[in-house]
């Protein structure tokens, strides 16, 4: 037997016999505080899945294991398209349909650990019944608002069910349901929002199927005692000592010296009233040190639930009796092997004294193996941190290499939103990232949905046994606008990890929230890992699929998309396979594993894909994918080939063979990760190979590479830049950092060359050899840029019956003054031309949308001297009256077509050019632009992406903002500025100071032929618009924008047209626009339309 094996079984036994046993009950009897808890069953296999069904609660003092044989995943009502849809008209709620709408599905043996619902402020009635079957038996079948309220009887009662008067708008049931074969939880009508909570085991060995007969009485009377006495079984020989500490100011003071090997079981706090205060319970931090480590440094209040001060905290785990006199209690269990020290910091500027202490310990030889490198536990961790968030990226929570597992957090919220919906923080969803993987396997649909409740906590504050939202305050008490503590602990539903975890949560429905956050997560860690990645199988490349002795009968296409969660504004291309036969393939795995996570990454464009798994001929079960987005297409899942059929092997064959009536099976890639003994991770990844240029070059670069191998897998990738050839690897020139094979670098003005090299990165912090040398140089944004010069040119639109184009080229001072006509029948009758290059070439084509019913939309390519006849490339695109515009979206270098409904609807639809057609509309948001507003498109963050702006003009002058992500629009209307482009005058955009983000430029016309500009920040419009011009684009003149010169910088333009004719321009200086000169005296005639110009 190997020693990692014998320390699993040691610690299994070890823990046994540390609690006196009991005599056997067919119900178990509630215990009384220090009596023993029924005996588990000694663990069978080194695949440890860590207590199961009723022990989970039974046996809290085995939480330090790590549980490596476990791993835990959610179905939820998250919006596919990562927008806040996620759950307020049940777009998503449903994995399918099959006598009702079926919420979460699985194959294989697992637990299910917990559910959360919310609709109608909490009343879940109109969800009708929900039926829980499990391993081809109903548990449950009976009408939800009905569960909740506990009319099921035991075990289904408070607080292992509870309705939204009990988790403030929220209901929950967290009784654990495990099961062997199959998992299958179905609702009578759509429930809107919902998440469920389950663990996945690679055998089902020790898992009984759930038997909801069994009362559990001893659980219930455990669960009902949280917050006043320890929950977990009495350990022999505990002792508790006491100390009285002054913390000087500054400083810092031991509470306890502890010596092992031994558990603290208890750790009790109490400060003088006087000094509870909330700066205080800020200010003091608890710190601890295990084995020479120091794993926890945490503010107390937040330790203990309450981050906004003292509060009243009754949670399983923890405690705060806010009461005069009151204590605050954690029972935790917190193993070490040989020293420990508890000690509290004061960062608060005063001396804090008479700060009391009680810490319980009992002592444990089986934490001598167990805590060893490769042992079965973990220390106990706190990740706490307190910063302002950052628009576009996830708070994060937890972000922890080696191994372990997630047990519960708390957070506190100060949002610094001013006015309308200021609690707008808490649309954020929760995202956590395994093991390295790109696709969360948590991903949530709101923060108070994370902590169970629902609708803000619409039933006010409350401490319950697992969630809490124990402070909310709103412009009082030390909160400046509106602020929330909160906490979850995820104790069945703990997430176990092998070599890392990433926990992030966002502010507000798409990270654009401004809040001063704080956290402190709660973790059973070890620096070691336990998974080494063996093999990587890359299905679209053939010399990749003859060293793996792959075979199908597949078709392969490309695919440009998204993974889900924080990293979805990078798009990352890959070919994939999608097979209807037999797909087969030979992996190398260590002959030692104990079992094989085989990870693969497809496109789940098509939902509920499915196969039969087999290793070298045997059976392994079921791999079962119910998930579908057609949006964010890319997803990673895992499947566990069990140690019977890959111990000893040193190579393995896998035949997946997919379901009848299954979508085709997908995979662009094959990773094989063996389960093996934990160790240190001391190997590099390999060099980042295949680092090549995106399409774009306009305000940024895009770059794009191959994965690097690595023995436990890639977490990241640094991306570094200098002006220079021979970039070198320092931190004055590390410009990024990426999770994906892809980064965009912006925004940059035009004409810069940057030279890139990519590192990528392990959890362990190993860095690889740096990849080859790239470089790129930014482009001038091409509006109407004809004959690729780098100069944008007038295009005139006679359109009618004649419908002719008229051209007249720049020479960077006038539009040449021999017009000439570039194609004479193009945009006939009222049809909507504009500007753009559609297939990349460098020079602008024109484009034409019919409208109304026919919804055509024309193209005509430059040929550097005249447009090509006009090809359809759309039929049917911007329909009725809708608003044409074009752009490019996605930042690939080509000009796409968007289209906003605008009126009721506001919704915005994009169809990608693919350099000879425009692909299919989607839509890209559904609230945008509404009535009768003014949508324009432009890159205003400077990613090389265009966005979509709509201004109100009128009174009210407010300008919205979604910025695009490449797949989609994400803002549901980020305010930009509140007072620019009032009453009839016309906003553009326009890159005016060459910093590389479009800026607005509005145009008063009449008398007054004012021109102001509000530069982006690429985070807003500069709140004081300044006047760069005070006489251009008077009457009724029509101007635009657009870079005349080549210089980087947008300039002005303004057609007179009727008998004169003139052609205007006012070129940019950065700061403020020059003189108007006129650069054309024969253009763009009577009612003629030019380009560019706002229409």
């Amino acid at each position: 037997m190997k020693p990692h094996v014998r320390r699993w079984l040691a610690l299994a036994a070890a823990l046994a016999t540390m609690i006196p046993p009991t005599a056997a009950h067919a119900t178990p009897s509630a215990p009384t505080s220090g009596g023993a808890a029924p005996l588990p069953a000694p663990l069978a296999v080194v695949d440890d899945k860590g207590p199961v069904g009723w022990d989970v609660y039974r046996r809290l003092d085995r939480l330090p294991e790590l549980a490596a044989g476990s791993r835990t995943r959610q179905f939820s009502s998250f919006a596919r398209d990562g927008s806040n849809d996620d759950g307020f008209v049940g777009t998503y709620s449903c994995l399918r349909q099959s006598g009702g709408c079926v919420i979460a599905e699985d194959r294989g043996p697992g637990e299910v650990q917990s559910i959360w619902f919310t609709r109608d402020d909490g009343d879940v009635s109109a969800t009708g019944w929900i039926r829980i079957e499990l391993d081809g038996v109903t548990v449950v079948d009976t009408g939800l608002q009905q569960l909740v309220d506990g009319g099921l009887g035991h075990p289904f009662v408070w607080p292992l069910v509870t309705n939204a008067d009990q988790t403030s708008g929220g209901v929950t049931v967290k009784v654990p349901m495990p099961y062997r074969d199959s998992m299958r939880i179905t609702t009578q009508f759509n429930p809107l929002f919902h998440h469920v909570t389950y663990r996945k085991f690679a055998d089902a060995v020790g898992v009984p199927t759930f038997d909801p007969a069994d009362p559990a009485t001893d659980v219930l009377d455990r669960l009902r005692a949280a917050g006043v006495r320890d929950p977990k079984p009495a350990q022999p020989g505990a002792t508790t000592r006491t100390a009285r500490v002054d913390v000087p100011a500054g400083g810092r003071s031991t509470l306890a010296t502890l010596t092992g090997p031994a558990a603290v079981t208890a750790l009790r706090l109490r400060l003088p009233d006087a000094a509870a205060t909330a700066p205080t319970l800020s200010g003091l931090r608890l710190r601890i040190s295990f084995d020479g480590r120091s794993t926890v440094d945490s503010p107390i209040g937040e330790f203990f639930g309450a981050g906004l001060g003292e509060r009243s905290v009754r949670s399983l785990m923890f405690a705060m009796d806010a009461a005069p006199g009151g204590w605050y209690s954690a029972w935790w269990p917190m193993p070490f092997r040989s020293t420990a020290t508890i000690s509290v910091a004061n960062t608060t500027g005063a001396a804090v004294n008479g700060v009391q202490a009680e810490v319980t310990t009992a002592p444990g030889a089986a934490w001598t193996d167990a805590l060893a490198p490769d042992g079965a536990a973990g220390y106990f961790t706190t990740q706490s941190r307190r910063a302002e968030t950052v628009g576009g990226s996830d708070w994060i929570v937890a972000d922890q290499s080696g191994r372990g597992r997630f047990v519960g957090v708390s957070q506190t919220a100060r949002g610094h939103i001013t006015g309308g919906n200021t609690r707008n923080y808490l649309e954020g969803d929760e995202r956590i990232h395994v093991d390295g993987s790109p696709t969360p396997q948590i991903y949530g649909t709101g923060t108070e949905d994370f902590y169970e409740s629902g609708w803000y906590f619409n039933r006010g504050e409350y401490s319950g046994v697992f969630t809490g939202n124990t402070a909310h305050l709103f412009r009082s008490g030390g909160c400046v606008d509106e602020c929330d503590a909160v906490y979850r602990l995820m104790i069945g539903d703990a997430v176990p990890y092998a070599t890392a975890l990433r926990f992030g949560i966002e502010h507000g429905p798409a990270n654009d929230m401004p809040a001063d956050y704080a956290s402190t997560a709660f973790l059973y860690t070890q620096p070691t890992v336990a998974l080494r990645r063996t093999d990587t199988l890359v299905t679209g490349d053939a010399a990749s699929r003859a060293g793996h002795a792959y075979t199908d009968s597949a078709t392969q296409h490309p695919l440009t998309s998204a993974y889900e969660g924080d990293d979805d504004n990078a798009t990352v291309t890959g070919q994939v396979r999608a097979s209807g036969g037999a797909v087969s393939f030979r992996l190398a795995v260590d002959p030692a594993n104990q079992g094989v996570r085989l990870r693969r990454h497809g496109d789940q464009a098509g939902a509920h894909q499915q196969a039969a798994v087999s290793v070298d001929g045997r059976p392994a079960g079921v791999w079962l994918q119910p998930l579908g987005n057609d949006r964010q297409r890319w997803l990673a899942d895992e499947f566990v080939l069990p140690a019977a059929l890959t111990a000893g092997r040193s190579t393995v064959t896998v035949t997946l063979t997919p379901v009848a009536g299954a979508p085709a099976w997908t995979a662009a890639r094959y990773e094989a990760d063996s389960m093996v003994a934990p160790f240190l991770d001391a190997t590099a990844p390999g060099a980042v190979t295949g680092l090549s240029l995106a399409g774009g070059r306009v305000h940024a670069i895009g770059l794009s590479w191959s994965a690097s191998p690595d023995d436990v897998g890639v977490a990241g990738y640094r991306v570094y830049a200098s002006r220079n050839p021979g970039v070198a690897i320092t931190p004055a020139n590390l410009v990024g950092t990426t999770r994906t094979t892809a980064f965009r670098h912006g925004p940059l003005p035009a004409g810069q060359t940057r030279h890139y090299r990519v590192v990528a990165l392990d959890g362990a912090g190993n860095g690889s050899a740096p990849s080859a040398e790239v470089s790129a140089t930014t482009r001038t944004r091409n509006t109407s840029d004809a004959d690729g010069d780098r100069r944008d040119d007038a295009v005139a639109f006679t359109r009618g019956t004649t419908a002719d184009v008229t051209t007249s080229l720049s020479d960077g001072t006038r539009f040449v003054p021999d017009a000439r006509k570039w194609n004479d029948f193009f945009a006939v009758g009222e049809e909507i031309p504009l500007t753009g290059d559609v297939d990349g070439d460098g020079r602008a084509d024109i484009i034409t949308f019919t409208r109304g019913d026919s919804a055509d939309v024309y193209v005509g390519l430059s040929t550097g001297s005249t447009y090509a006849p006009g090809v359809k490339w759309h039929d049917f695109f911007a329909t009725g009256t809708e608003i044409p515009a074009v752009g490019d979206v996605d930042g690939d270098g080509r000009t796409d077509i968007i289209t906003f409904t605008r009126g009721g609807a506001g919704d915005v639809y994009v169809a990608l050019s693919t350099g000879s057609g425009f692909g299919p509309g989607v839509k890209w948001h559904d609230h945008f632009a509404l009535g009768d507003e003014s949508p324009a498109v432009g890159d205003v963050n400077g990613d090389g992406r265009d966005d979509i702006v709509t201004f109100t003009r009128g009174t009210t002058g407010d300008v919205f903002v979604s910025l695009s992500d490449g797949t989609r629009f994400v803002e549901d209307g980020w305010k930009w500025h509140e007072s620019v482009a009032l009453g009839n005058q016309l906003p553009a955009l326009g890159d005016v100071n060459g910093d590389g983000r479009d800026d607005i430029v509005t145009f008063t016309r009449g008398t007054t032929g004012d021109v102001f500009v509000a530069l982006s920040d690429g985070t807003r419009f500069a709140p004081q618009p300044g006047r760069w011009h005070d006489w251009f684009a008077v009457g009724d003149e029509l101007p635009g924008v657009g870079d005349f010169n080549g210089d980087g910088r947008a300039d002005l333009v303004t057609y007179t047209r009727g008998t004169r004719a003139d052609v205007y321009v006012a070129l940019s200086t950065g700061g403020g626009f020059g003189a108007g000169v006129r650069w054309h005296d024969q253009f763009a005639p009577g009612t003629d339309l030019p380009r560019p110009s706002v229409s």
